[in-house]
This record gives structure tokens, sequence and C-alpha cells, in this order.
């Protein structure tokens, strides 16, 4: 079975299951539904500085195509 047939399926069967059906099927998959990767709170404020510099002109930024020539040119030597 194909992923979107498997997909429907499974949304079928929660759209009819009861609450202990549910959540029997959230404990199974609960850990897989958590995030791959938790920033630190040290990260997450460098991040938002970084973000803030951006937005208010106190860092250089690139485009994509900036970045795209300097790999290219980078590569290229």
């Amino acid at each position: 079975m194909d992923a979107v047939a498997l997909k429907g399926r499974l949304h079928e069967y929660i759209d009819r299951a009861d609450n202990k059906h549910l959540e029997a099927m959230y404990v199974l998959l609960e850990k897989d539904m958590e995030p791959a990767h938790k920033y630190d709170d040290a990260t997450l404020e460098m991040f938002y500085q970084r973000r803030e510099n951006h937005l208010n002109g106190k860092s250089k930024s690139y485009t994509a195509e900036e970045v795209f020539d300097f790999i290219r040119n980078t590569k290229k030597k």
C-alpha cells in the first residue's frame, strides 16, 4: 500500500475511532511527533538576536543568488 492510500485509511480510522483507541495510537506515535532537535536557550537567543540584527539592517544579508554565486565561484578555484 502506498503512502497516500495508507494516510487515507488512517484518516478514515481516526475519524471513526473512539477515545480509547485514539489514546493508544497517540502513545505509540508520541515519541515520533516530538521535534528531532531542541535548541537550548542560549542558541535560541543567538537566533533571535541575529534576526533582530537582520531586520534592523545591522548585519549583512545575502540573497539566494549571491550565495549560489559564491558557492559556484568557490568550487571553481
